[in-house]
């Protein structure tokens, strides 16, 4: 099974009513959910990246960059959860021709499940508190090294995208309301 979900039930003094918590739980070869990190550990990582990140990069950078819609027109919400099924239970699914939406708002799922967000904190912080052009550097000079590894291929694989928005409508600024929240959390 891919990630569990269980429910606990957490008894508060009686003022209180039952609380329920959602809590996501690791399976060895789950990468929905997971720290980068922990798939560096368990060689789901090729050259400092995500498998299941470049596996859908590469689909919809051949297929799918004049696609207008792009990141904006959700897919088919069935067949991504098909797809992360396979792709948590250590598969490498294929995509077919109608799966560009698909695949892009399972990106976009992969980066918004990433525990901590793309730029964890005191990442973020640090970016509020100094001058923009110094706190960039000195972020980015401060990052795991899998998360500087993922945003430099997130940054390079979204100017691709951008270069083509007089066909997918994906300007810098539109990717930016879209990717911003996923990588910043």
């Amino acid at each position: 099974m891919c990630c569990t979900i269980k429910f606990l039930l957490v008894n508060l003094p009686d003022f209180f009513l039952w609380n329920f918590c959602l809590v996501q739980v690791e399976t060895p070869r789950a990468v929905f959910g997971v720290p980068l990190v922990s798939l560096r550990k368990r060689g789901q990582m090729r050259q400092g990246l995500p498998l299941v990140l470049t596996h859908i990069v590469e689909f919809v950078e051949k297929h799918g960059l004049s696609k207008s819609g792009l990141f904006r027109v959700g897919g088919s919400v069935k067949r991504w959860k098909e797809l992360r099924k396979d792709f948590d239970e250590g598969g490498f699914p294929e995509f077919d021709s109608w799966d560009i939406l698909t695949s892009a708002s399972l990106l976009k799922v992969f980066f918004g499940e990433l525990p901590g967000g793309l730029i964890p904190e005191p990442h973020r912080t640090q970016l509020l508190k100094e001058e923009l052009n110094q706190a960039v550097r000195t972020v980015l000079n401060s990052l795991p090294e899998e998360h500087f590894n993922v945003l430099c291929y997130l940054m390079f694989f979204l100017s691709r995208v951008a270069a083509e928005s007089h066909l997918n409508l994906m300007t810098s600024k539109n990717l930016s309301i879209v990717f911003g929240p996923n990588i910043f959390q």
